[in-house]
């Protein structure tokens, strides 16, 4: 895949922000292929095994957002989760930005763009499984 200059460059730093809590993971890695580009690969059995191509920076976070939205929930120290719900909890949603600004604050020419895109990307989490838990 061929990436604009500009777009090779922000992903380029997005990843290296991410770098510590990628290499932490043990499901799942991102990496860059001359010939494809960047990609998310799921690891784990074959049924679980998958293969995403993030070809944006708004892709690229959008996957680890995710993942580390999903860490929070499943963490031991969260008392707050309700069962069944797909909607965060208050204390989910603000440890959530919590390590998640840490990240991006790490990021000196897109930082404060990419602080907006988190408001954003957790006001829609928020309102899209607010709808997906009211038709449950």
């Amino acid at each position: 895949m061929i990436y604009t200059d500009d777009i090779r460059k922000k992903l380029d730093t997005i990843l290296k922000a991410f770098e510590g809590y990628i290499d932490g993971q043990d499901y799942f890695d991102i990496v860059h292929s001359k010939k494809v580009g960047y990609l998310y690969v799921v690891v784990g059995t074959p049924e679980e095994a998958g293969l995403e191509l993030l070809d944006t920076p708004e892709k690229m976070l959008d996957v680890l957002f995710n993942e580390i939205i999903n860490d929070v929930i499943n963490s031991p120290e969260n008392r707050t989760h309700v069962p069944d719900a797909r909607t965060l909890t208050k204390w989910e949603e603000a440890e959530s930005r919590r390590q998640l600004t840490a990240i991006l604050e790490q990021i000196e020419d897109d930082g404060a763009a990419y602080l907006k895109f988190l408001d954003r990307y957790l006001k829609d989490y928020q309102e899209r499984y607010a709808e997906a838990d009211k038709s449950c």
